[in-house]
């Protein structure tokens, strides 16, 4: 694919700021970029002496390091946000409601969406009903998802354009929930979402160019210089592909293609880029499970707060296996989605039987790995398995986890510690727009399990914590690995391409309150320093 306007020709000569390697810090030393790529890291002096006419760039202390890397993301539904209503973070459902109205009398056309709602943080605890929202809005149809979108609540108007009724059967990977009456409640887990889904317009060939452009610029706008969008599906593929001709993607775009079969095939037939680019297909995501906080999330054994279900097979596992292998196959890298203890047992055994067949794909993926036992996550190095977590979901799930679990499986989640110390390499991201994707706020979170607040106090299941280094590393080296990139991306060296953050703090010795309250300074994508300006 043609890359964006090529760099100046000119020599640049980065220095001032410690410089963020793999292992730690170096001090005193510069960075010289030539075109896209680093041509040398080393003392200053030396590499103005060998390069006198270079473009100096001084910075005044802080720290340089490789661009950032979101290691899981879905681009479009961040950029979509703005059409939405952002029911984020509210503490209750008469503030939802509130929110919905206000939100809905500002935008009066079309369907009403939005999204971010979590019952987990109401004091009732109870999913909302369609009843709730009918009363708001009448014959508009609705449909807000909830902040894993794994659920969405819908009113009465959009039940009936969608033909649901009390006799609509579960579909396959998803649930219909129903009151006392038999009639459903406005709640649709998994799969069946798209009942509703499929009933909203189309976007058009420009806004879905638009909606893509937005994600991207709001990840370039926390510091990230590439991204792995999870879930990418034939027209947002097209639209991809069409920004990529014009040279007009702001960050590098890694797609995992969505498990649609007839897409796979077709695009799984061309050889995978062996050079890096701003856009390329990567792979495909797979989802086995749902999300722990709709109880979705595939366990080994019932919930403990719900003892009538262990959770969703959003696929089958059998399924998955099968593309799985046509995927490794091909070259090219699977992602799988499983959240339960039960999902992760799945993938890893459906990926131990696959691995044969990989031909020169990068490592397997697994996505989220929230739940998982003390034995299979001690698979994951030894499969050499990427761990692809988001250190922000333990952050924000960690006060109704125990209730999901219960005591005696508490301790499988968010196991990061046992990943590392098992060999398996950590790969971060946000999930966003399920959470929000500031970088430095993940990476206050992996290092003390503690929300913004402080809480829980001590950390959630402390003894998982990851140190400032491991956690860095994995947003960068850690993630370019995954990707099967580490010598182009994720690392200050020679050849690496040109992509670098610089922040204005000794990152290594910030506190985490100070950590998340960090911002990108300046930052440097293939060579060509570009506006942070949000």
């Amino acid at each position: 694919m043609p890359l964006p306007p090529a760099p100046p020709p000119q020599i640049q000569l980065l220095s001032g700021a410690d410089i963020w390697l793999g292992q730690g810090l170096l001090k005193g030393q510069g960075v010289l970029i030539k075109k896209d790529r680093i041509l040398a890291v080393g003392a200053v002096e030396a590499l103005a002496k060998k390069h006198p006419t270079a473009r100096r760039v001084e910075f005044p202390g802080g720290t340089l390091l490789p661009g950032l890397i979101e290691g899981h993301a879905h681009v479009g539904g961040l950029g979509a946000l703005s059409r939405q209503v952002d029911l984020t973070g509210l503490t209750s459902l008469p503030e939802t409601l509130r929110r919905i109205q206000d939100w809905s009398a500002a935008h009066p056309q079309g369907w009403l969406q939005g999204r971010g709602w979590d019952q987990n943080r109401w004091p009732t605890v109870a999913y909302p009903r369609a009843l709730d929202l009918d009363a708001l809005t009448g014959a508009r149809p609705a449909i807000l998802e909830r902040v894993d979108g794994h659920a969405a609540w819908v009113n009465t108007a959009a039940l009936a354009i969608a033909g649901i009724g009390p006799g609509t059967p579960d579909p396959e990977g998803g649930r219909i929930l129903k009151d006392a009456t038999g009639w459903p409640s406005g709640i649709l887990l998994d799969t069946a979402v798209e009942l509703v889904r499929k009933h909203l317009p189309e976007p058009t060939a420009g806004e879905r160019e638009a909606q893509l452009k937005a994600g991207l610029l709001a990840l370039l706008s926390e510091g990230f210089t590439a991204v792995a969008d999870m879930g990418v599906d034939g027209p947002e593929l097209a639209a991809y592909r069409r920004l990529a001709a014009a040279g007009t993607l702001p960050i590098r775009v890694f797609a995992y293609l969505s498990h649609d079969h007839d897409l796979m095939l077709r695009e799984l037939k061309k050889s995978r880029p062996k050079q890096v680019s701003f856009f390329q297909v990567q792979g495909v995501k797979f989802y086995l499970d749902g999300a722990l906080g709709s109880r979705g999330a595939r366990l080994l054994a019932p919930y403990a707060d719900e003892p009538s279900t262990r959770g969703l097979w959003v696929t089958e596992p059998r399924k998955v296996a099968a593309d799985v292998a046509i995927t490794l196959r091909a070259g090219y890298q699977p992602a799988i989605h499983a959240i339960g203890d039960a999902a992760n047992r799945a993938a890893l055994d459906l990926l131990a039987k696959a691995a044969k067949k990989a031909k020169g794909a990068p490592p397997p993926r697994i996505e989220h790995a929230q739940i998982v036992t003390a034995e299979d996550a001690a698979r994951f190095g030894k499969l050499g398995v990427v761990a692809s977590v988001q250190p922000v979901h333990c952050t924000s799930d960690h006060s109704w986890t125990p209730a999901r679990l219960g005591p005696e499986r508490l301790g499988e989640a968010f196991p990061w510690r046992s990943f590392a110390a098992g060999g398996a390499l950590l790969a971060f991201g946000s999930d966003a727009p399920v959470e929000d994707p500031n970088p430095f706020v993940s990476l206050a979170a992996a290092e003390t399990r503690q929300d913004p607040e402080g809480n829980p106090p001590g950390g959630f299941l402390p003894g998982q914590r990851l140190s400032r280094v491991e956690a860095i590393r994995a947003y960068t080296a850690g993630n370019a690995a995954a990707l099967g990139r580490d010598k182009d991306l994720g690392t200050l060296q020679k050849g690496a391409v040109a992509d670098l953050l610089w922040v204005q703090a000794p990152l290594a010795d910030l506190s985490p309150e100070a950590l998340r309250k960090l911002r990108p300074g300046r930052l440097w994508v293939n060579g060509v320093e570009v506006n942070l300006v949000k």
